[in-house]
């Protein structure tokens, strides 16, 4: 649920009434007002959380496409406990993650990747190296006299990304070659993962980023509309018409 949902209590710092507390059971109408009134009503000195338990959750990667997005969008719902998709610009390649608790009776799955991480990660490199030579080929000389520049044997996925769209971030031609080189990536991930839930439940950015949220009903787990589908398909469309230098959607 989103973070306001999450609150169940709330203490103010008022200038008429002095610290008070408000909850749905103390004053329904006050706490509601507040829970969205960004201080308006007091200054917030303490905020009760409504929390769960950590778990240990199993993570699935697999790579898709639209076509396949849609024939299975509903089943996908309503057999996982959290699902993910990222649509990725110019390609045809949706990455499904889909979240579970690991089975008190089998354990996590049992998985042999086909790719070790270097060699899922290893094509971005190249395409760092490339594009350095023809972006910035003084960068390179002053890389090797420069001990304080990280091996790129060392960045993350995410962190090369983030250096190789800060080459030419408003070039569509290099953001294709980014967003080609991110879906070789997530094609070499495929497999499986087991960690705490706030470790899996997270996502790793990789760096600044210009986010729009959108949010509207898509039906009901019973009965998707595929409103979210046909809403990311247009935007993904638009994308590609206008000519956007545009990343992970």
């Amino acid at each position: 649920p989103p973070i306001d949902e999450q609150v169940i209590s709330m203490k103010l710092v008022t200038p008429a009434k002095g610290t008070i507390e408000v909850s749905k059971e103390k004053d329904p109408e006050l706490f509601y007002l507040a829970r969205c009134g960004l201080g308006g009503l007091g200054v917030v000195a303490e905020v009760t959380l409504q929390c769960v338990e950590r778990q240990e959750l199993v993570e699935h990667t697999v790579v898709s496409n639209m076509k396949e997005i849609k024939k299975n969008h509903k089943k996908l719902l309503s057999e996982n406990k959290h699902v993910k998709y990222l649509y990725i610009p110019y390609t045809d390649t949706v990455v499904v993650v889909t979240c579970n608790p690991v089975s008190k009776w089998k354990g996590p799955p049992k998985f042999k990747p086909k790719y070790s991480h270097d060699e899922a990660i290893q094509h971005v490199r190249d395409l760092y190296q490339e594009s350095l030579k023809k972006y910035s080929p003084e960068a390179i000389t002053a890389k090797s006299s420069d001990n304080s520049e990280p091996d790129i044997n060392e960045l993350s996925f995410t962190e090369l990304r983030d250096k190789l769209l800060a080459l030419d971030p408003l070039n569509k031609d290099h953001v294709i070659q980014v967003n080609q080189a991110e879906a070789e990536f997530w094609r070499k991930s495929e497999g499986y993962r087991v960690g705490w839930s706030d470790e899996i439940l997270g996502f790793d950015c990789g760096g600044q980023q210009w986010v729009s949220e959108t949010c509207f009903p898509a039906g009901t787990l019973a009965k998707p509309s595929m409103k979210d589908l046909e809403y990311i398909e247009d935007l993904k469309k638009l994308i590609e018409k206008e000519e956007i230098p545009a990343l992970l959607l």
